[in-house]
């Protein structure tokens, strides 16, 4: 543990000397050795009786993950080489076939190279080699046969061989940051996997399956619930693809595609769903760029009556989601000048008076705490406004001068206390306000690199309530409620409704170097979201008793967005609809998109739209002139009176066209009679376009049931 430490403060030390200092330290140490020869490793004995009991899963792969997945992996298999599965080593790569044969080390492959015996660079390439016990491990297990052992093993890691093995990963992180000269983006990726290995051992998940099921099913079984004994119904296919496709793409399925997936009897199909729909990126990073805009501010322009917007981000947002750009990055990006993908705020003179657009601004006193303040709410979850002016009156966390000396990493120097605009004189020491273990405390002087400084801690892997945040704003966004809410206001005194299955998520997506799709995995394929709505299940937060538990037995409601409900609408009724063209895209404001939540200008960062019913929003539904246009135009219902369908196939039709389901016989019977009605081509116009309203204007189409 004392090793772990002191690499740990190493590490803090070496990063808080900053950009230059760091880059001539790399530099100098490449100039000594540009060249590094093979290392001799010393081989030790091998025993059978011991060589059995080395498992692959716990002491072969993370040798392998660290030192050698990020050229040989599924992903990444150069010379067609995955070193990630037993299989993926005995299919071996292109040129030399096998990397593994059972029973005999020493003629392996991998080994050889590992030793440096073979015709090429000793492995892993460019990075310190292995050293004389993981080479042992390595041919003891092959000697054994090459045993795999990845599901049994993976619930008997022993603790001892876990802390070996990490001290000797940070050990090899660690002269990878002392000794490569890395690019800016490849130190921020190294750093990350060097914090990430002194992260506490994840608690494993109560029971099999879905972790996400397994901790809400043991919540139901401590509060003897009788979901315990019999666990809520799954909603029915049609429901389920509506449900994943707006979630994932923002849109209804295609009715094709909606009637494809009712009809197929493949038992996965939903799974199979799931990754077709992530693996469709335009929809995917469309559906997300509206969130990132409400939560950053992001404008159309730089400057809005003369004063400096806090930058238009739509295009960076939707490129981010498009790559599956890692969330740290995408973040750290947002703050820290050094990174080559930094949002640098642009200068303007107009009237020759200085104006600074960026997502960070700090020419003010006032820019700088707002900066802050829009940090600590989006990506730490906390509410700490309050506290710019005064000690927060709702949380004790947030003393003013917590609040102010977080807000000194932004700035220039160290802010002065100003306390319900009172100058006090007072200047507070820029600090961090979280404890991160063996992240140096040290504040630099330049601007550059407190930015630089205050990024670095803001998204380590280390800083649990970054990791939590996120995960918690992805279940809420999927299943109506957070397992902290307000999803904006973590704090000690309102623990989460489930802390260990927040504490497990936030742990697996920083273990999965942020990767928000793999959490989305672990959402959408659990049996928690796929659960059918029941109102009486179904959660509420109350703010005047906010630590009512939430059982998640039913998803909550959740109404379309402004752009989801214009988006289907006009995806269900135009030929030739494309991504171009969605709402998000559209920079009018209009009576109806206000009256469906999305703002009329982002004066403040947001991470939630308004949900609630209005009568505004009623009367636009009703008779707003943007709807009726939308509904009843010739180009839409035309689509119908051409068609030699009958009145019962027609409501077939437009059921499966609106709501991705067949209408029951009571509902086909009322629409096929008033379509019936119609005499002559206008009469029929009228009639469908009708139908269209009411089905776009009904709970069922304006909700995610």
């Amino acid at each position: 543990m004392r090793h772990l430490r002191s690499l740990s403060d190493l590490c803090g030390r070496l990063i808080s000397i900053g950009g230059t200092g760091l880059l001539l330290l790399l530099l100098s140490a490449q100039a000594a050795e540009t060249r590094k020869p093979s290392v001799s490793i010393p081989l030790r004995p091998l025993d059978s009786a011991s060589g059995s009991r080395v498992s692959f899963q716990r002491d072969i792969r993370p040798i392998l993950l660290d030192a050698c997945v990020e050229c040989h992996s599924t992903e990444e298999h150069k010379a067609g080489l995955d070193v990630s599965t037993v299989d993926g080593l005995k299919r071996g790569g292109k040129k030399e076939g096998p990397a593994v044969i059972s029973g005999k080390p020493d003629e392996s492959p991998m080994v050889r190279h590992i030793r440096g015996l073979a015709d090429a660079a000793q492995m892993p390439k460019g990075a310190p080699a292995l050293n004389a016990e993981e080479l042992h491990l390595i041919r003891q297990w092959i000697s054994a046969g090459a045993i795999d052992d990845s599901m049994a093993a993976a619930k008997t890691v022993s603790a001892s061989n876990s802390s070996q093995h990490t001290a000797l990963k940070a050990g090899r992180l660690l002269d990878r940051l002392v000794y490569d000269a890395l690019s800016p983006q490849e130190r921020f990726v190294q750093t990350r996997r060097y914090r990430i290995s002194f992260l506490p051992d994840q608690t494993s998940p109560p029971g099999p399956g879905n972790p996400i099921d397994a901790f809400i099913s043991a919540k139901w079984r401590e509060a003897q619930l009788p979901e315990s004994e019999v666990p809520p119904a799954l909603c029915d296919d049609s429901t389920f693809a509506r449900r994943a496709y707006l979630d994932l793409t923002g849109l209804i399925p295609p009715l094709q595609e909606a009637q494809a997936f009712v009809a197929d009897p493949t038992p996965d199909k939903r799974t199979l769903l799931i990754e077709r729909l992530l693996s469709r990126t335009n929809d995917y990073a469309a559906h997300w760029t509206p969130f990132w805009e409400d939560a950053l501010g992001s404008s159309p322009t730089d400057i809005n009556g003369g004063i400096g917007s806090r930058g238009n981000h739509r295009q960076w947002i939707l490129d981010s989601f498009m790559a599956n750009k890692p969330f740290d990055l995408f973040v750290a990006e947002l703050i820290d000048p050094t990174l080559p993908g930094y949002r640098k705020p642009k200068e303007y003179t107009p009237n020759g008076r200085h104006v600074v657009s960026g997502y960070i601004k700090n020419e003010t006193h006032e820019e700088t705490l707002q900066s802050a303040a829009n940090v600590s709410q989006v990506f730490l979850g906390t509410g700490m406004k309050c506290a710019s002016c005064h000690s927060h009156f709702l949380n004790k966390e947030w003393p003013q001068a917590r609040f102010m000396a977080f807000a000194g990493l932004f700035a220039p120097a160290d802010l002065e206390l100003i306390r319900c605009e009172a100058r006090t004189g007072q200047r507070i020491p820029a600090k961090f306000p979280f404890e991160l273990d063996g992240m140096s405390l040290e504040v630099p002087a330049d601007l550059t690199h407190r930015l630089h400084r205050v990024a670095q801690m803001l998204v380590d892997p280390l800083n649990p309530r970054f990791s939590k945040s996120i995960v918690n704003r992805l279940f809420k966004r999927y299943l109506g409620l957070g397992l902290i809410e307000p999803s904006d206001d973590f704090r000690s005194d309102l623990p989460a409704s489930h802390p260990e299955l927040l504490d497990w998520l936030a742990q697996d997506l920083v273990r999965h170097d942020f990767d928000l799709r793999h959490t989305l995995r672990w959402i959408l394929t659990s049996r928690t979201y796929q659960t059918a709505y029941h109102p009486e299940r179904a959660d509420r937060f109350d703010i005047l008793n906010p630590g009512n538990p939430r059982y998640f037995r039913s998803p909550t409601l959740r109404r379309l967005t402004a752009e989801q409900w214009l988006d289907s609408i006009r995806r269900a009724t135009r030929k030739g609809w494309k991504n171009e063209d969605r709402a998000y895209r559209k920079e009018d404001s209009t009576p109806l998109t206000r009256a469906l939540g999305k703002p009329a200008a982002r004066n403040e960062v947001s991470t939630g739209r308004p949900d609630d019913i209005a009568v505004v929003q009623s009367l636009e539904l009703l008779n707003g002139p943007e709807l009726h246009r939308m509904v009843y135009s010739e180009e839409i219902t035309g689509i119908f009176t051409k068609s030699t369908a009958s009145p019962e196939e027609m409501a077939q039709h437009l059921y499966w066209l609106t709501l991705s389901r067949a209408p029951s016989e009571a509902e086909r019977a009322t629409i096929a009679s008033h379509l019936s009605g119609a005499n002559g081509p206008k009469a029929l116009t009228e009639a469908i376009g009708d139908v269209l309203w009411v089905l776009f204007v009904s709970p069922e189409f304006q909700y995610i049931r």
